[in-house]
């Protein structure tokens, strides 16, 4: 584990397609803490760096679609890798797991950028800085940065070691950190980053954090915890501090023509002209294509059933699949519907061009953060207010207001809602959660009684303890630090 937590700068600085124009720099390669953070621009280099971890590993473009949609109720993993993927959709995940071991691996990457940053930057006095507040807005973005990291470790592993500093006090074999330790140092450094980010990204370069970043990300991590009452107060401050308003058409929300919209509040740029493999996420969930590569998340036939058992068989729908298959492969005639099949592919990250898509990941946006004050208002007994958030995005759905009217039905009501509208968006397993803890579905029974679209129950055996709820502290961490301990049930 250490040799990864103390990594050289060099993954830092590894380039990829990217957004806005602050992610085009090129840092300066293989630089030493110790002589390279003088200047103003070494640090802006170092927290370019930071950002590109995002889009140089697995996680964000393609793996955690798996670990949230795919594990749930929402889509098959499906795919031809079998060792790794597969355990995931059955619920037989071991510490072994490839895919477990680099997610873990890449989420310390991200908080070991971060660190470096925050380590280093404050020793600079550049006169540039003179007059201006960039210098805290550098240490507000790298510590946004740690706590989004620090946020996926603790809701897919629970209990993971909190890694501040680039030496960590001397402390090569770091145990775990309680949840609750966690949780509070998340909340430290996203107050820290809404108290210095501007509202707008710096420079008007997209893909930076933002005050309303941190406050949706402070917002849902205070939902995981359960504070309904933070939860709430930070949403507020996202829906009513006017930088973000919802997209009238739902369909416009995604697409190249609408990257960086109105209503979204963080997503991970890319622009399909850097290197060959660099978002190759989204070709895999898209629809079938001359790759010849077998198609991973496709849809649900739980999912499909909802939308149309919701009446949600409009925008959304149509936004959310495609049932229609895209190149003249597989014998299929080129732009032929997929009449014949039951499962559709997903649709929301539609650009077919290939291994370098420049299609963003959406990682916040407004909708998600008005269910969540919904959520948290139904919570708090907040009836009415939680009926006209539910109402606000239902109506631009097309659908009818809500039928619910207490607070035992608005929660599944509100739980549904964020089904149909966050799709693929990486929310599906942790919603799944926060329901089970708050008593309106049972996860392991939900699970249990999935089946395929001709009634056979996929047996996917969630056991009674729940421990699957969780992922497995990766072989190789526990081999190499000898205080990690292992997740129960594993």
């Amino acid at each position: 584990m250490s040799c990864r937590i103390y990594a050289a700068l060099t993954f830092v600085f590894g380039l990829a397609a990217c957004g806005k124009s602050f992610l085009a720099k090129t840092p300066e390669s293989n630089p030493t803490t110790g002589n390279y953070y003088t200047s103003a621009v070494a640090a802006e280099n170092g927290l370019t760096g930071a950002y590109h971890d995002l889009i140089n590993g697995n996680f964000y473009m393609y793996d955690n679609f798996m670990n949230t949609d795919g594990r749930s109720d929402n889509c098959f993993v499906n795919g031809d890798n079998v060792t790794a993927e597969h355990p995931l959709e059955n619920f037989t995940l071991t510490a072994a797991n490839t895919n477990v071991q680099r997610d873990w691996q890449e989420m310390y990457q991200d908080i070991t950028a971060a660190n470096i940053i925050l380590d280093n930057v404050p020793g600079i006095d550049d006169p540039v800085w003179n007059g201006t507040n960039r210098k805290v807005q550098i240490l507000g973005e790298a510590r946004f940065l740690r706590a989004l990291a620090y946020y996926w470790l603790v809701t897919e592993w629970g209990a993971c070691p909190l890694i501040l500093t680039t030496t960590n006090g001397g402390n090569y074999y770091p145990p775990r950190d309680s949840v609750s330790t966690v949780y509070a140092q998340i909340e430290t450094d996203l107050k820290f980053a809404d108290s210095v980010l501007p509202v707008a990204p710096y420079n008007g370069e997209y893909g930076r954090a933002t005050k309303g970043a941190a406050d949706a990300l402070l917002a849902k991590t205070y939902a995981q915890s359960g504070d309904y009452t933070d939860c709430l107060s930070f949403c507020n401050k996202v829906i009513n501090g006017g930088a973000y308003s919802l997209v009238p058409n739902f369909a416009n929300l995604w697409g190249l023509a609408n990257k960086n919209n109105a209503e979204s509040i963080f997503e991970v740029q890319f622009t399909g002209t850097g290197t060959p493999y660099a978002n190759w996420g989204v070709e895999l969930f898209a629809y079938v294509s001359s790759d010849g590569w077998p198609k991973r998340d496709i849809g649900a036939w739980d999912l499909v059933r909802t939308f149309k058992a919701a009446g949600d068989t409009l925008v959304r729908y149509k936004t959310t699949f495609n049932w229609q298959i895209a190149n003249a492969s597989f014998n299929m005639p080129s732009g032929a519907w997929n009449a014949d099949s039951v499962i559709p592919f997903m649709h929301k990250y539609p650009d077919p061009s290939g291994f370098n898509s420049p299609d963003n990941i959406v990682v916040l946006r407004l909708a998600d953060i008005i269910l969540l004050a919904a959520e948290a208002n139904n919570q708090l007994n907040n009836t009415a207010a939680a009926i006209g958030e539910l109402n606000q995005i239902r109506s631009r759905a097309g659908l009818p207001p809500t039928t619910a009217g207490t607070q035992a039905t608005l929660g599944p009501a509100i739980l549904l809602e964020r089904r149909l509208e966050l799709v693929d968006e990486c929310s599906r397993w942790n919603d799944l959660l926060r329901a089970d803890a708050n008593g309106y579905l049972n996860v392991v029974d939900l699970m249990n009684s999935q089946t395929d679209v001709y009634g056979n129950n996929l047996n996917y055996n969630v056991a009674a303890d729940k421990h699957q709820y969780l992922f497995p502290v990766p072989l190789q961490d526990l081999q190499l630090n000898k205080n990690l301990t292992q997740n129960p049930g594993y």
